[in-house]
């Protein structure tokens, strides 16, 4: 969808916060989205918000008010009946929620690649670098 959307575009901007899997210091996670940029051809630029700081994110802010509100009241049967309750989001400003379920299992215990650990492509900030970087193309 986005290929279409934003054609041409000189790289992606990620806002992640610091928990699980997409923490600043997990290098699966900057491995697997230097892939991406990689197979993209743009550099991917991450902004982890700093532990505790996930006030100001701002999708907190703009999209889960309107899912609470969607499933407010009602009994959450399956997860196919929240999908359905999500889709149906929307906000007269133009937000429209697009859900999918993921069927997939995924694998636990995987590690970064040992290559990739010691010859990490990162470009570090100088302000924050250990939540500011670039994963080159």
């Amino acid at each position: 969808m986005g290929q279409s959307r934003y054609s041409g575009v000189g790289g992606i901007l990620v806002l992640a916060d610091c928990g699980g899997s997409n923490g600043y210091r997990v290098p699966l996670y900057r491995e697997r989205l230097h892939r991406v940029a990689q197979l993209l051809g743009i550099p991917i630029r991450v902004a982890h918000l700093p532990p505790y700081c996930s006030k100001y994110n701002p999708i907190d802010h703009r999209l889960f008010c309107h899912l609470t509100q969607a499933i407010s009241g009602r009994l959450l049967e399956s997860l196919s009946w929240m999908q359905l309750l999500f889709s149906k989001v929307s906000t007269r400003t133009g937000l429209r929620v697009i859900c999918e379920l993921a069927r997939k299992t995924y694998q636990t215990g995987i590690k970064a690649e040992a290559e990739f650990r010691q010859n990490e492509p990162t470009e570090r900030d100088e302000t924050l670098g250990q939540f500011n970087y670039v994963l080159p193309a």
